[in-house]
């Protein structure tokens, strides 16, 4: 969005100092040509914002896809890994954020957790509490699942930082599918998720 900003003011900006230059030139018409120009130079410009925009989108999504069947299918043993880096990976694809709020959620009424009033109360400024799959794992409910496919990844919107994606997740061994609504933020050359809704 910031690229798009400064790109759009450059545009501006040399269209601005092009009149400049001509201002001895009487303008005929209803539309001097220099004006026409610049308008048809703006516009491969936002173009190319859009496009990039949608290539993000793209990369997020293939990043949600593999992440999400890797770092889901290696902590349970269905991908070749050794045990140490099992939960590793798991933890690798949230924000340091995400991650303290999903342990909150699976924590709630445990003998170390909070209460389901107090995990509200503290995380309700930034994340939706009454969709954190309060109780329960990462991304899936189950603690014994098999193989995890993702069978849709949609692009529902863009966010300042990132995107969120509907995501139908299915656990190909019991016939089962989990329908979330993940955040994808960036994060270095990267991405990371930072919410799941878990409906």
């Amino acid at each position: 969005m910031k690229q798009l900003i400064i790109i759009l003011s450059s545009a501006i900006l040399l269209v601005s100092c092009n009149g400049k230059h001509n201002e001895g030139k009487k303008l005929t018409g209803s539309i001097d040509s220099n004006v026409k120009d610049a308008i048809h130079q703006n516009t491969p410009v936002a173009g190319k914002a859009i496009q990039k925009a949608s290539s993000e989108a793209d990369k997020a999504r293939e990043w949600l896809i593999m992440g999400i069947e890797n770092s889901l299918n290696k902590a349970h043993g269905n991908l070749e890994n050794p045990n140490e880096d099992a939960e590793e990976d798991v933890k690798t694809i949230y924000t340091t954020q995400y991650n303290a709020y999903k342990i909150d959620a699976i924590n709630v009424d445990l003998d170390d957790g909070m209460t389901e009033d107090e995990f509200v109360e503290k995380w309700k400024g930034k994340y939706n509490p009454k969709l954190a799959g309060v109780g329960y794992g990462f991304l899936v409910p189950e603690q014994d699942y098999g193989l995890i496919k993702v069978t849709h990844c949609e692009l529902k919107n863009k966010t300042p930082d990132g995107f969120v994606f509907n995501v139908l997740i299915e656990d190909t061994s019991n016939h089962t599918k989990y329908n979330r609504d993940i955040k994808v933020v960036n994060a270095a050359k990267s991405f990371l998720i930072d919410d799941v809704l878990e409906y």
